[in-house]
């Protein structure tokens, strides 16, 4: 393995992020309205879990049940310039970690 590819794996996450953030900015609307749609899909079926269950099982369930949400706004984000499938394939494990982490911190951290 090359030095190029190690440091593109390690730097992965983070680059995903600034890269979600520039594409946002600099794409159609079509790509930070699919990640607003995410955002909103999660915020709605966490809060209807989070009344049933604990915050961690309502955070799990919310993924699941916005993944078709999460999956067109990683899919419109691939077709971006700045990013392509294999980065976002590479990433998207950080990023549900980040969007569960930002479910049960109830929004206060970072905005996803």
């Amino acid at each position: 393995m090359t030095f190029h590819h190690h440091l593109r794996t390690a730097a992965a996450p983070a680059l995903l992020m600034l890269l979600v953030a520039s594409a946002a900015a600099q794409e159609a609307p079509s790509v930070a309205e699919r990640h607003a749609s995410w955002r909103a899909c999660l915020n709605r079926n966490f809060a209807l879990e989070v009344v049933l269950s604990s915050r961690v099982i309502a955070a799990d369930a919310a993924l699941r049940t916005c993944r078709p949400s999460e999956q067109a706004y990683l899919t419109a984000l691939a077709a971006s310039p700045l990013v392509d499938g294999d980065d976002v394939a590479r990433v998207r494990p950080a990023l549900l970690l980040r969007a569960r982490g930002w479910l049960l911190d109830g929004g206060r951290q970072r905005p996803l």
